[in-house]
Parts: structure tokens; C-alpha cells; sequence
């Protein structure tokens, strides 16, 4: 027996209730219990569906969903890491290692032309601060947003964030170098490199997180992401 639009919003609202916020795993749990309700529903029509639903409830575990919230976000954590790092490793196989050899190359024609190497790395600290900027005001609307909250887009936002810790880390490595260390060629060959690695590691990060909010808006058309 198909549930109504009543009975599909009771569990929403108690799936709620019980501090489940994600959007996709909302809809994953009230799909799972409306399933339950309908093949009920056929052999008891007058089933009550407050208590099924706590019934229902209980059979997760004694922790109710949290430790079903916990186990999707690892999956979600790791799937993500997983996809981000394998997108990075495609930036050092053809074609688009071309691309990485390129990024470094200009870089380095770029580095050429400073007397003092140290004004160089300067600059790139400054892009490294402009990148953390952009996240803040990204994280910072996030919060304030009226949009819906997906599980798979929030663990991209803590990537950022983890983007964000490790440019500051560049940022500090090249405030601590010594001035004698700028004049040795092959210390800003490494430095550069990491900088460059910082680049495409951010990059890979954004590419899987905007695929995710593509398969999101795909899955969900009528949600706000």
C-alpha cells in the first residue's frame, strides 16, 4: 500500500527530529522506512505509524542513526580522499602531465626573472593567502545559507578547510627560510614544486567536490544546492 504525503512527511519530520540534517541521507533513511511501512501496510491496514516508525527506529542499533550517520560519513570521508587523490595522480601521467610540467615550467621562468628569489616566493605566498580568502568566504556563506545540507558536499568543505591548513603551512615554511637559502637554486626548485604540488592537490579537491554537486543536482533536481 503506497504511503500519502502525511504519512511520508511523519517520518521526514521524525528522521528530523532524531538530529539527522543531511539532505541525501534524509532521503535515504525515509525511503528505507517507507518501504518497511508499505509492505506493513499490507498486511495490517490499520497499522499505526508513529509506533512502526519507532519500532523501526530501534532495529538500527542502540545508538539509533548515529552510528549509521558515522559509518556513511567515513564512507563519504574516505570515497572522497580516495577519488580527490586519484585525480591528482592523473597530473603526473600523459596527457596531463604536459600540464603539470607546464605549471612548473612558467613558474620557474617566472621565479628567473626576480633578483631576490625571496619577493618571489612572497608572491606566491600572497596567492596562497588569495586561495584561503575565497575559502573562508565560501565556508562562511555556507553557514549562513538557506540551502539544503548534503553529507557528501560537507566532507568536501572539511577538504577545503584541510586546503586552507596547508597553504598557511607554505605560507610559514617560506617566512622561516633564511635568506642564504634563497640563493641556492636547488632549495627553490623543491620549494616551487611543493608549491606546485599545493596547486593541483587544491585543484583536484575542487574538481571532485564540483562533481559531487553535479551528481547531487542531478539526483535531487527540485533541491537547492
Amino acid at each position: 500500500m503506497e504511503l500519502t504525503k502525511e504519512q511520508i512527511q511523519e517520518i521526514d519530520n521524525y528522521i528530523n527530529a532524531c538530529g539527522i540534517k543531511f539532505y541525501d541521507v534524509k532521503a535515504e533513511l525515509v525511503d528505507h522506512f517507507a518501504s518497511i511501512l508499505e509492505e506493513r501496510l499490507e498486511i495490517e491496514p490499520k497499522l499505526d505509524i508513529h509506533k512502526t516508525i519507532i519500532e523501526e527506529h530501534k532495529k538500527f542499533s542502540d545508538q539509533g542513526f548515529k552510528k549509521l550517520l558515522k559509518t556513511k560519513t567515513d564512507t563519504v570521508h574516505k570515497r572522497f580522499y580516495k577519488l580527490t587523490f586519484l585525480h591528482l595522480k592523473s597530473f603526473f601521467k600523459l596527457p596531463k602531465l604536459i600540464i603539470t610540467i607546464a605549471i612548473f615550467y612558467l613558474l620557474k621562468e617566472l621565479m628567473n626573472l626576480f633578483e631576490n628569489k625571496e619577493h618571489f616566493f612572497n608572491l606566491l605566498s600572497g596567492i596562497g593567502l588569495l586561495i584561503i580568502a575565497q575559502l573562508f568566504i565560501r565556508v562562511t556563506t555556507n553557514i549562513g545559507s538557506k540551502k539544503d545540507k548534503f553529507l557528501v558536499l560537507n566532507k568536501s568543505d572539511m577538504f577545503l578547510n584541510l586546503i586552507n591548513s596547508l597553504f598557511i603551512i607554505f605560507n610559514s615554511s617560506v617566512t622561516f627560510r633564511s635568506d642564504q637559502s634563497f640563493t641556492e637554486n636547488n632549495y627553490n626548485l623543491i620549494h616551487l614544486g611543493i608549491f606546485v604540488l599545493l596547486l593541483l592537490f587544491y585543484w583536484s579537491g575542487e574538481y571532485i567536490f564540483y562533481q559531487n554537486k553535479q551528481t547531487i543536482k542531478k539526483q535531487y533536481p527540485n533541491v537547492l544546492v
